[in-house]
């Protein structure tokens, strides 16, 4: 013990001896303090009024005005004196939009709002149903300052809150307007709930009563879809029976046809009878006229008998079937022709007795006449008949034919219609029933709405709207409508400026660039002969005492500066002061341990661990919105400690938490001190090496 502190007594009294070295230690006392206040200063309120008035945001109307009824409306211009009395930025009007979008783009501005030409009659829009949103242009120049941005936006909010105030304010002038018309008029606001009440009372029930109508029209159209599914089956069964009848008719052409045929067969046999009779007679008058009347023998009289019989046997068939077909005119003048063969028959029976044989040959001749002539007849008759029947026959089909035609083509359109009938329900059948789900829901929505209308005109808070819509107050009507809601802020472990919440980590800073300055500008090892006998622990600690010193006196000079200089307010001074020392006591046991086991490997080892306590320790930021390897490397930085430790006394204890850090930070402390001893043998050899190549390198 009585080593360490000779080697204490030596550094002090070779210190004091010289005045650099009195003033070297003098600025490392007072320079990484400086660093801590100023920067506590400059950040103690920007986003403050004062701070925030002197950051310069443009702001041009175009805005042209909208007539309302008569009266000229300008939004534009309303928003550009409600800004006047704004001061949360500083605001400079323009004249135009070019002169403000060229100011952010130079600089001169670090923003500009730029109201619209169509601004006002895009508000007013909502009077015509054409709704168009409002718009307000809005630039800003982010490579100015990386901060201003974030500053500026709160102009954004000034021109909303401007715009809301003064859209507001009309509004709640028009409903203190409405309010004194209708208690002039003797209508209270009950009156007007009982009538919304009414009206919505009143949709409902319509609405239930279309839902009804729906689907009764629903079940209408169920059944005609039966109905239309019948109708179709009787068209087809009558498209069917229409193309029986048209096989029929060309059937019965067929049977008119064959019926003409067997007519003109029949009237071709009786041609044939007829002139088969009148060759028979031919013959029978030749032989008559070669035998003479002497020359007829009984023979030959039998057999001219009997070919007259024959004749007269054929006709007789032919006659029969004249009058069967009902052709009395063919069977009369064949009956003549029977009865002059009978006369002749008995004619020629009287020839043989030794009659005249010429009054055969003249009845022979007259019954061939009237065979002749009854040929022509008949044939003649046939023709015409036939003829006739044909024509009839067919101008009638061809008149039955065209009916069904017609007929079948009115059914083929009455089944078109049918089937498009039919398409139309089907498609109509899905949005009848969505119109039907869609009434119910209607009327589901506007239940709810009469039950919360019922409610709500039933509130307090209504009662107390409606009051004050009848007081005639335009000016708390408009705050009401602009906050209806107001929150209610309750600040736990409130820090009233920006500057003392960020305190923590620019002390923490100063802290360290303090220790790390007081080991890089003073020796760590000792070098003096006197003490070349005293052992590693003790030349440690001899060394240690005069940064232990230096650490608190940083530590004093920075906190008793924050509080007296700076004008900082903590919760806890005193707690403060020893978080100031805690901090720096670990700070310094880091810096001296990696200096005095390391020598230049423990300076750049102390760089980089502040380095790295700069960006992740969560002094600006919270760590969760850092990179993943900060978090990670989060809970072994001292800066988190002492930070958490100064925060309590900032904004107020919680717990054993400063407790906590502190004991981490004496822990921290304890663990540097051991390493410092444990790497300084192993590491000589490689601190000797570097220090001769930095002495050959002639600059280092």
């Amino acid at each position: 013990m009585r080593n360490i502190w000779n080697i204490f007594r030596a550094d002090w009294r070779r210190l004091t001896a010289s005045v650099v070295a009195v003033v070297v230690l003098l600025g490392l006392c007072l320079v990484p303090c400086l660093y801590a206040w100023f920067n506590i200063l400059s950040n103690w309120d920007p986003y403050g009024v004062a701070s925030t008035s002197r950051i310069k945001v443009a702001v041009a109307s175009e805005d042209q005005g909208y007539q309302v009824m008569g009266l000229e409306l300008n939004i534009g211009e309303l928003v550009l004196q409600g800004l006047e009395s704004n001061d949360q930025m500083g605001w400079v009007f323009v004249d135009d939009a070019d002169t403000a979008l060229s100011g952010v783009e130079s600089g001169e501005y670090y923003a500009a709002l730029v109201v619209p030409e169509e601004f006002t009659g895009d508000f007013v829009s909502i009077l015509t149903g054409d709704l168009r949103h409002p718009q307000i242009q809005y630039y800003e120049n982010e490579k100015k300052n990386a901060i201003a941005p974030k500053i500026t936006s709160k102009a954004k909010t000034a021109v909303q809150e401007q715009i809301n105030t003064t859209v507001v304010g009309k509004a709640a002038e028009a409903l203190t307007t409405v309010g004194t018309v209708c208690k002039a008029m003797g209508l209270d606001s009950q009156d007007l709930a009982d009538g919304i009440m009414d009206k919505l009372t009143s949709a409902r029930q319509e609405t239930a009563q279309i839902q009804k109508v729906l689907v009764s029209l629903k079940d209408v159209m169920d059944g005609a879809d039966s109905l239309l599914a019948a109708a179709s089956v009787t068209i087809r069964d009558a498209q069917s029976a229409i193309d029986d009848a048209g096989g029929a008719v060309g059937g019965t052409v067929q049977v008119i046809g064959t019926g003409m045929t067997s007519a003109n067969e029949t009237n071709s046999d009786l041609l044939t009878v007829l002139d088969s009779a009148d060759k028979l007679l031919a013959d029978l008058d030749a032989m008559l006229r070669e035998t003479g009347v002497a020359g007829i023998e009984e023979t030959i009289q039998a057999n001219m008998i009997a070919r007259v019989d024959e004749v007269i046997v054929r006709l007789t068939a032919a006659r029969d079937e004249a009058e069967a077909s009902g052709d009395a005119n063919t069977a009369q003048q064949l009956q003549a022709v029977i009865d002059g063969l009978v006369d002749l028959k008995e004619a020629i029976g009287t020839v043989s007795t030794g009659g005249a044989l010429e009054p055969v040959l003249d009845t022979l001749a007259q019954v061939r006449q009237q065979l002749r002539a009854a040929a022509v007849n008949t044939n003649q008759q046939v023709n015409d008949y036939l003829q006739a029947a044909g024509a009839q026959a067919q101008a009638s089909l061809r008149a039955i034919q065209q009916l069904l035609d017609a007929v079948a083509g009115s059914l083929g359109g009455v089944s078109g219609t049918l089937d498009g009938y039919a398409s139309a329900m089907t498609t109509v059948q899905p949005t009848l029933d969505a119109g039907i789900t869609l009434a119910g829901t209607v009327e589901k929505y506007l239940t709810d709405i009469e039950d919360d209308v019922r409610r709500i005109t039933g509130s307090d808070a209504f009662r107390r709207f409606t009051e004050l819509m009848e007081s005639s107050d335009a000016d708390s009507m408009a705050d009401y409508l602009t906050s209806p809601v107001q929150m209610n802020t309750e600040i736990i472990y409130e820090i009233k400026d920006y500057g003392a919440a960020m305190s923590p980590y620019y002390v923490m800073l100063a802290l360290f660039v303090g220790s790390l300055l007081t080991a890089v500008m003073l020796k760590v090892p000792v070098t003096q002969p006197e003490f070349a006998g005293c052992r590693a622990v003790q030349r440690y600690f001899g060394r240690f005492i005069t940064f232990f010193l230096m650490a608190m006196a940083q530590a004093l000079v920075t906190a008793f500066g924050c509080l007296y200089f700076v004008g900082m307010e903590p919760a806890e001074p005193a707690l403060f002061v020893l978080a100031c020392c805690l901090c720096s006591l670990n700070f310094a046991c880091m810096n001296y341990a990696l200096v005095y086991a390391l020598d230049n490997v423990g300076m750049a080892l102390s760089v980089i661990i502040m380095v790295i306590q700069v960006a992740g320790s969560g002094g600006s930021y919270p760590i969760h919105v850092l990179p993943q390897i900060f978090q990670t490397l989060y809970p072994f930085m001292p800066f988190h400690y002492g930070m958490d430790m100064i925060r309590e006394t900032v904004g107020g204890m919680y717990g054993h938490t400063y407790r906590n850090c502190a004991l981490v930070l004496l822990g921290m402390c304890v663990l540097f001190t051991v390493l410092g001893l444990v790497l300084y043998y192993p590491a000589r050899r490689l601190n000797a090496a570097i220090a001769a190549s930095k002495e050959k390198s002639g600059i280092m």
